[in-house]
């Protein structure tokens, strides 16, 4: 995942960096029946060698293979056993980040999931949810934690069959036919960097622990130019015509282009060697280039490029580089310590980078989009059914002339809803959103931007999307007040505590202005303490007693916890939705744009001489000493909307229809 600030395609560090190490990892309980492991030079993963020497099969870390992110953004770093049959005989999560088991779902029940994974060949098909079919195998998912296990079955499979496939125990999977793009006239500069041709790799001064410089230490621009209009604009007609028709099948043309004060090409490479400085990685397969597979550039042809201090052109052989899928670049930056003045340091840095569709089209499904596809076809009926019901709750509001024509109509209507989000979504379908989802928006916004992290959990995405277009036209109080599970479940006890006759509280005036700012103070420390360590701050989230109340059984967690959620469940019996009023993130930071919502409760200038009427009957006590409304606080009951239509409740209507009544009496009589 790239780093808070950097780009997707530029560099990038990963979050887990420790190579595998059976010294320190359990690499005997991921290949049983190994009593040793030996590190295999140059590649990612051990031996597992028997009593006797011999090699019982192989062991590696997913992270080194594959790089498949979870929920929270990071990978799942599992341990992986394959044997001589090409069978994963272990597989052990090592570490993780995913929120919902850091805080919520047991960790043992992870290592169940991956436990039903151990004794399938590495080129089995699959699949979470659903039912075994034909040479499909369907492993069951886990409540609440679709795109966690969706992401750590990929991650198990995925790695075996690299595995498989590098070890030779198993046939290389086919790969999606794809085409690069022949026709058209050759590219910009700028359209090839608007459309996303090339990747940038980028290394400041600083990173190599020099002094700090405009000049970076390198700076690399690289892409794959099999394409016509991107390899006539880069290398010109008759360059680009050579190099492609002496490609053999599976090899590719790859350009660098490099700025700074050091090369990629390396100081030290001579002819009959290798560069040691740059190299290309796809999963497990390495791409390295020697002498015979580079040819020297001058500037690219295309006129309004920059200028580069080198330029290089490479083939890419052996069908190790597949164009259709992302690959990485990785420069090895070496620099002198000041020890003695000839000591090096060496850094390595990757960047990310997958040709555009505009340059390659694949001629099938899209592997990198699987997982969230599959989530999305998992859940096709139950999506269908939460979007009905969404359109019904927007359809009440848009419609809140009719709907808000009475008090006693809303009320129903409103209570109605409150119990099917309570029952349904949060009991049925724990579909509770949280200030966590906010926290992934964050780290995307701030780092890494991935649609298929957001499209992952489809029920969640559906869910903001609803929150997002509602809090513009109508304020938060759309979903905190009609749909959010643990909202809903507050007031529906309150009522409960008035039907038994339970004393009810409220703050003073005084108190509970200030009160209601605690929740802001909460939202911005979680903000704080997440920008510093998302860890620490995904656990202080557990401020909001969700887990405990919709994901798992409340007794298996701490005490702590339970004590917690038990004091705010008790209090709604006696004081109207507590945490949503006083404490809630999620509703802070909701409530910061409802300020500018499009639409709000009818108001008459009557409203602001003194009626009390409506702020009685206003249980979120947002209506102001003016008349007006406090969006921030408001959960669109809409009962205050009922009284203004209301002619037997709001004043100024009241005198209307007492005058039209007197009028018609007097009419009446002068008539008999």
């Amino acid at each position: 995942m790239a780093a808070p600030g950097i780009a997707a395609g530029q560099v990038h560090f990963d979050a887990f960096e420790r190579a595998l190490d059976c010294s320190q990892d359990p690499c005997a309980s991921a290949l049983p029946g190994a009593t040793s492991f030996a590190p295999v030079e140059g590649r990612p993963w051990a031996e597992g060698l028997n009593a006797a020497g011999d090699v019982v099969g192989w062991v590696t870390l997913s992270t080194d293979v594959v790089d498949i992110k979870g929920y929270s953004g990071k990978p799942l770093v599992t341990l992986i056993g394959l044997d001589t049959d090409g069978v994963i005989v272990g597989a052990r999560v090592v570490h993780h980040s995913e929120p919902i088991l850091l805080v919520g779902i047991p960790e043992q029940v992870l290592h169940d999931f991956v436990d039903l994974h151990v004794g399938l060949p590495a080129n089995q098909h699959v699949v979470v949810g659903g039912e075994s079919e034909g040479e499909t195998i369907a492993v069951d998912a886990i409540s609440g934690a679709t795109v966690t296990v969706l992401a750590e079955s990929r991650t198990v499979m995925e790695t075996g069959r690299f595995l498989g496939e590098e070890v030779e125990v198993i046939a290389r999977a086919p790969r999606v036919a794809g085409h690069f793009i022949e026709e058209g006239e050759p590219l910009s500069w700028a359209q090839m960097l608007d459309r996303g041709v090339f990747g940038t790799l980028r290394v400041e001064q600083e990173q190599m622990n020099e002094a700090p410089s405009p000049e970076p230490f390198i700076e690399i621009h690289y892409t794959i130019a099999d394409s016509a209009p991107v390899g006539r604009a880069l290398l010109g007609d008759r360059v680009w015509e050579r190099t492609r028709a002496e490609l053999a099948p599976g090899e590719h043309l790859v350009v660098m282009f490099g700025n700074g004060t050091s090369s990629f090409k390396g100081s030290g490479f001579v002819r009959g060697g290798i560069f040691d400085r740059v190299r290309l990685e796809q999963g497990v397969r390495q791409v390295m280039f020697a002498d015979l597979d580079y040819e020297n550039l001058g500037q690219p042809v295309v006129e309004d490029a920059p200028r580069f201090k080198e330029a290089a052109l490479f083939i890419a052989r052996d069908d190790r580089l597949d164009p259709g899928m992302t690959y990485e670049l990785v420069f090895l930056g070496s620099a002198f310590t000041y020890d003695g003045g000839i000591e090096r340091e060496f850094h390595s840095f990757r960047s990310a980078h997958r040709l555009p569709k505009s340059v390659y089209v694949l001629d099938g499904p899209d592997p990198e989009s699987m997982v969230w596809r599959r989530a999305w076809s998992l859940k096709k009926g139950t999506i269908a059914l939460l979007i009905g019901y969404l359109l019904a709750v927007i359809a009440v509001f848009a419609g809140r002339k009719w709907s808000a024509a009475t008090v006693e109509r809303i009320q129903r209507l409103h209570t109605g809803f409150m119990l099917v989000s309570f029952l349904g979504l949060g009991l049925a379908l724990s579909l509770q959103p949280s200030i966590t989802q906010l926290f992934t928006l964050m780290d995307g916004v701030t780092g890494e931007w991935r649609w298929g992290l957001f499209l992952s959990d489809p029920m969640l995405f559906v869910t903001w999307i609803f929150i997002a277009v509602t809090t513009v036209f109508w304020g938060r109080g759309v979903f905190c007040g009609w749909v959010c599970p643990y909202g809903t479940m507050s007031e529906l006890l309150f009522k409960v505590g008035r039907k038994l006759k339970l004393p009810d509280y409220e703050l003073p005036d005084p108190v509970h202005e200030k009160a209601r700012l605690v929740r802001y103070v909460v939202l911005f420390v979680l903000v704080g303490v997440f920008l510093y360590s998302p860890q620490t701050g995904e656990r202080m989230a557990e401020v909001e007693p969700f887990k405990s109340t919709f994901f798992v059984p409340v007794w298996t967690r701490h005490v702590g916890l339970v004590a917690w959620w038990t004091v705010l469940l008790a209090g709604t019996f006696f004081v109207w939705r507590p945490f949503c009023r006083y404490i809630c993130p999620l509703g802070a930071a909701l409530a910061l744009p409802s300020s500018f919502r499009l639409t709000s409760p009818y108001r008459r200038d009557f409203c602001a001489k003194g009626c009390r009427i409506c702020p009685r009957g206003c249980e979120p006590r947002a209506i102001r000493k003016d008349g007006t409304i406090d969006h921030r606080e408001c959960l669109n009951c809409w009962e205050c909307e009922a009284t203004y239509q209301d002619d037997q409740k709001c004043p100024p209507l009241v005198q209307i229809r007492r005058l039209a009544e007197k009028q018609a009496k007097a009419a009446a009589e002068l008539a008999s």
